[in-house]
């Protein structure tokens, strides 16, 4: 029986730096999130973000000096790091982040090899909520929505000025909002009167289900992998939807901004609804000045 053979000491270390430099380090050791969020609750398994930053970057990630850590961009086409860079993901990462849709609301601590993130392990949970009241919460939505046309029909090529403000937090996973203009003309903060819907008569989009009450949320792979959808509820079974405004975890890191449109066409039953365009304003509605 042959003896084993004990390298020396130096060949012993040369052999374990070209396997750490090749890629196939061990696991990494686990990633301080404590501080990422204002509030970090860590009686889960991986911990929650209950309240982000409310100033400056809404989650603020630790660097580490294994691996990176970072979250799944909208559409799912990158993985952000907490110093900015921008990665592809393989296969193998994509079909893991997909399971239950956890890429919507995970920061990940991952392996890297070649530029590509080969391996994820989920280090903090952000919730839906959370994320809605960071980055919408309190917002003056404004833009334009489609006239009613009559007998369930909108008309697609007309359009009446519309305001949307929206709760300053959350409750659960909902963003609850108005549309502000509704009933009455709004008087904005630059100066801006936007009339009344119900000015329109029997233009007036809020017809039926369709009323000044609303809600959000985020609904990640919608239809397909990484469709990712902000959902505009007019009722339980009808809604409207566009992914401009769909705010990843990577928007809390300030690394994925939202797109400066979202485009809101009607989803689910009945099909007809109205559609809207819809900017963020800078502008607040200004309770203390009557217009008309």
């Amino acid at each position: 029986m042959k003896n084993p053979v004990t390298l020396p000491a130096f060949a012993a270390f040369a052999l374990l730096s070209t396997v750490l430099l090749s890629g196939c380090a061990g696991p990494a050791a686990p990633v301080d999130v404590s501080t990422a969020c204002a509030s970090v609750s860590t009686t889960t398994s991986p911990p929650t973000c209950e309240r982000s930053y409310d100033t400056g970057v809404a989650v603020r990630l630790p660097e580490t000096a294994t691996g990176v850590v970072g979250a799944v961009a909208r559409g799912g086409e990158e993985f952000v790091t907490s110093t900015g860079a921008r990665l592809k993901m393989s296969d193998s990462v994509r079909d893991r982040v997909l399971e239950g849709n956890a890429y919507a609301s995970s920061i990940y601590q991952a392996q890297v090899s070649d530029g590509t993130v080969t391996s994820v392990t989920p280090v903090l949970t952000v919730p839906s909520g959370v994320a809605l009241t960071r980055v919408l919460g309190g917002a003056v939505l404004v833009g334009e929505i489609t006239p009613y046309a009559g007998g369930d029909v909108y008309d697609t090529a007309g359009s009446l000025p519309v305001v949307v403000t929206l709760d300053a937090a959350a409750t659960g996973d909902l963003l609850h909002g108005t549309i502000a203009n509704a009933t009455s003309a709004v008087a904005l903060s630059d100066g801006t009167c936007v009339p009344a819907l119900a000015a329109a008569g029997s233009r007036n989009p809020l017809q039926g289900t369709f009323t000044s009450s609303l809600q959000l949320s985020r609904d990640p792979s919608m239809h397909t992998a990484f469709d990712d959808e902000l959902v505009l509820h007019w009722a339980d079974s009808s809604s409207g939807m566009g992914a401009g405004f769909f705010l990843s975890v990577a928007t809390m890191m300030d690394a994925d901004p939202l797109a400066s449109t979202w485009e809101v066409g009607q989803h689910g039953n009945p099909v007809s609804g109205p559609g809207l365009v819809l900017q963020r304003s800078s502008a607040m509605v200004d309770t203390g000045r009557a217009c008309s």
